[in-house]
């Protein structure tokens, strides 16, 4: 398209307020707009936040794939779970924010074919995520309400249901997908009189599929997990009434800890995703300038995507095993002191820490100054003498401290 001509036709159109009648390669596609080049401070500051929630989100679901994969103490269907989670967020950070935190900026597509992925794994992660929620929320309810019960998710169910959470995900993502396409407009800024053309990466799809995905993502997980949470309150405060505190075993405290993780989960994500659904459900863009829309929606949309990068940080708080293997994928840190012997003599190797139980027992260890070791975290080896022999047998701290 001849620019001179669009200069021609955006000045008679727009400036002059002429009713004119477009050339048909133009009707749809040629809008009057003012000046909307952002600010090098407001640039930097959205590049900042977004670059720092990918960032946060890649590592953070990187070292908690890397915790469940390469430690055997971890393989159980609870974990499988944790870790499929992970990789979605994981997805998410890289195929979706990566991506549409410039286009919501610019509000120009700069990554063409790449439309298609970006709408395929701004639904699939996140459907993987909730379902796998759901899936968790209701095994814990099990495990509390039926303590006497065979665990509903071993490992082989724990693959399945997981595989089947794909499936689902996948044709739940697909109409988008398949919707998406990149489409070319040439917008007339009347401060500048210049004429621009930009791309747009959409996926129109029927009203219908649009409140089958809220249903899925958001209202009927809400409803799952205050149902199965609810329950789960119940049996807590039946137990605490029945059982007295001092005489609930490790077990019962485990289980207690677990939901507490979970629930955690499921606050940040219901906070996260609350302004977003409420955005689009009653149409709050209309609410909003042109000048003040674009940022109303990057804040949203920025604490929406923020959810995939809270989990880890919930792990690393709520559970010993992922807060040693932080400590020990971030050693470097002047902050945290996690030597590599404290590492391997964790909760994260259990066969480490029973041999070196029977060591104790056999008395090839003087307890008082591993006492000493633990409180003081000193460097000092607590070992004695074999009898009959002149070996000697090391014990290492069981956890990596702060300093």
């Amino acid at each position: 398209m001849d620019q001179d001509l669009l200069i021609q036709l955006g000045e008679r159109a727009c400036k002059n307020a002429e009713n004119l009648t477009l050339p048909p390669e133009l009707n749809g596609i040629f809008f009057c707009a003012p000046s909307s080049k952002e600010g090098l401070a407001t640039q930097v500051f959205v590049a900042i936040a977004f670059v720092l929630l990918m960032a946060t989100a890649i590592i953070g679901n990187s070292v908690v794939m890397w915790i469940i994969y390469k430690h055997k103490v971890m393989h159980y269907g609870f974990n499988y779970f944790l870790f499929n989670m992970a990789f979605a967020d994981l997805l998410i950070a890289l195929f979706n924010v990566g991506t549409s935190w410039t286009y919501n900026l610019y509000y120009d597509w700069w990554y063409g074919d790449l439309c298609t992925l970006t709408s395929f794994f701004g639904i699939a992660p996140t459907t993987v995520s909730v379902c796998s929620m759901m899936a968790l929320s209701w095994d814990r309810c099990q495990a509390v309400v039926n303590p006497l019960q065979k665990r509903p998710l071993s490992r082989k169910r724990s693959v399945i249901a997981i595989l089947v959470i794909w499936v689902v995900s996948t044709v739940t993502a697909l109409p988008f997908a398949i919707a998406a396409s990149v489409n070319s407009f040439y917008t007339y800024d009347v401060v500048t009189s210049t004429v621009s053309k930009t791309h747009v990466c959409s996926a129109p799809v029927n009203t219908f599929f649009e409140k089958v995905l809220f249903g899925i993502q958001y209202a009927l997980p809400i409803i799952i997990l205050g149902s199965t949470f609810t329950r789960i309150a119940v049996a807590f405060r039946a137990t605490n009434e029945a059982t007295d505190s001092s005489l609930k075993n490790n077990h019962t405290r485990a289980k207690s800890k677990a939901v507490k993780m979970l629930f955690l989960m499921v606050v940040a994500f219901v906070v996260c995703w609350l302004p977003y659904h409420i955005y689009h459900a009653f149409a709050l863009e209309e609410f909003f300038d042109a000048a003040h829309g674009k940022y109303a929606y990057l804040l949203i949309y920025w604490i929406a995507m923020s959810s995939c990068a809270y989990n880890p940080i919930i792990y690393c708080f709520a559970n010993e095993r992922f807060r040693i293997g932080f400590r020990y994928v971030f050693r470097w840190i002047p902050v945290i002191d996690c030597k590599k012997e404290q590492y391997e003599y964790s909760q994260l190797f259990p066969d480490k820490m029973r041999s070196m139980a029977i060591s104790l027992q056999k008395g090839r260890v003087n307890s008082s100054c591993l006492d000493k070791k633990i409180k003081e975290n000193s460097s000092q080896d607590c070992v004695m003498p074999e009898k009959n022999s002149k070996k000697y047998s090391k014990v290492h701290l069981l956890s990596c401290h702060e300093k």
